[in-house]
């Protein structure tokens, strides 16, 4: 479920072998529209999770790479946090990082930002 500044996404677990998760993404504009800071708290396969990053404006939209990475190292080793079914959520949140970025298509990323 998608709200400016916030995603709560969740997947039951149907077998013993499934991953199942539950987290909140909230997310604010910090340093003057220089960087946005994340936070993912929830559960991961029964346990706790409370984790914070940090990405400069040109590299926020790949947000989802690091809520995967958070997933993976917490073992939901298959892509369900990306489904086709929530897309649209994750569609929502980019637009509205942009909107509050004030962002446009076409700016430049530092390279130093990268890998």
């Amino acid at each position: 479920m998608f709200e400016p500044g916030h995603l709560h996404i969740n997947r039951m677990r149907l077998l013993p072998s499934d991953s199942g998760f539950s987290i909140d993404i909230h997310y604010t504009i910090a340093d003057q529209c220089r960087a946005v800071e994340f936070s993912v708290d929830g559960t991961i396969n029964d346990a706790e999770v409370h984790e914070h990053f940090s990405l400069p404006r040109d590299t926020a939209f790949n947000f989802a790479s690091n809520i995967d990475h958070i997933l993976r190292r917490h073992g939901v080793l298959t892509p369900e946090f990306m489904s086709l079914k929530a897309h649209h959520e994750y569609d929502a949140m980019f637009e509205d990082i942009r909107a509050r970025l004030h962002a446009s298509n076409g700016e430049p990323i530092d390279p130093s930002h990268l890998g």
